[in-house]
């Protein structure tokens, strides 16, 4: 089955605050053999907090409290009628920072919103690809591909799959999941560290997630994400390839309104080539 690209990904930065932890070294100086990133991802629910309101600013908040280099976002709108025509990430962009920031459309809601992923981050973000996935009918969903400028550049795909929880739908998760690693296989076309993150809606063991272990991919810690008030199930997860990131620590945020998910953060160090991490110990 051939995915179809979407020309609806779009990426924008200025300048972002150059408080990363691993920035790119000046010309002519030494690369960091490894470095530590924080990656924060949230599903924000188009911007709606669980008292029904339109509410960016306490998502920023939280954000901003959770000082991140690396944001992955799910449900995120671009222009739509129903979130107030808000284009969420470069409203985000600016409240946390001005950090760069990328859009990845999976979904077109007239009459000319769109709706799909978001990453944002301290260092200047290249747009690989978006694409569609496997998916039911009635909503498309997609993955995006970036690389990431930090001192030790990597790539990040983040993506959001299929919800409902049917024989059915676990199938299009299964299809979706082979999709991923083959457009991930496909198109990072230098060495490089790579990550996946995203809203999977499918716990630890279910064929999906299989499909990605099965294929190479690490899965990191599993932890329960939804619903924010009670978080009982497991979805939001992060993936590793290539045998050069570590994953220090992973752990969720006690945030109950801002969102119908908690968010997650996740240490990482990511290192040059593999050696290097085979000798830390740090």
């Amino acid at each position: 089955m051939r995915s179809t690209r979407i020309s609806a990904a779009s990426a924008a930065g200025t300048s972002p605050a150059a408080t990363a932890s691993c920035a790119q070294p000046a010309p002519n100086a030494p690369l960091p053999e490894k470095c530590g990133i924080r990656l924060v991802q949230w599903n924000i629910h188009i911007g709606i907090d669980m008292t029904s309101r339109r509410n960016l600013k306490a998502q920023a908040d939280v954000l901003n409290r959770l000082d991140a280099d690396v944001i992955v976002l799910n449900e995120v709108d671009k222009n739509c009628r129903r979130t107030g025509y808000t284009d969420m990430t470069k409203q985000l962009a600016l409240l946390t920072g001005n950090m760069f920031s990328l859009f990845g459309a999976a979904r077109i809601l007239p009459p000319e919103g769109l709706y799909g992923n978001a990453a944002l981050s301290r260092f200047p973000t290249e747009l690989v690809g978006s694409w569609l996935l496997p998916a039911a009918l009635d909503e498309t969903r997609g993955m995006t591909l970036a690389k990431i400028a930090a001192g030790v550049p990597f790539y990040l795909a983040f993506t959001h799959l299929s919800f409902r929880d049917t024989p059915e739908e676990n199938a299009i998760r299964v299809a979706a999941a082979r999709r991923l690693d083959e457009l991930i296989s496909e198109n990072c076309v230098e060495d490089l560290p790579v990550i996946l993150a995203g809203d999977f809606n499918c716990v630890p063991a279910s064929n999906p997630l299989k499909v990605l272990e099965d294929a190479g991919w690490a899965l990191g810690k599993p932890l329960p994400t939804f619903p924010s008030a009670k978080p009982v199930r497991a979805i939001d997860h992060i993936f590793l390839r290539n045998g050069r990131t570590k994953l220090r620590d992973r752990f969720t945020v006690d945030e109950k309104i801002a969102s119908d998910h908690v968010p997650v953060v996740n240490e990482l160090v990511i290192f040059r080539n593999a050696s290097q991490k085979q000798e830390d110990r740090a």
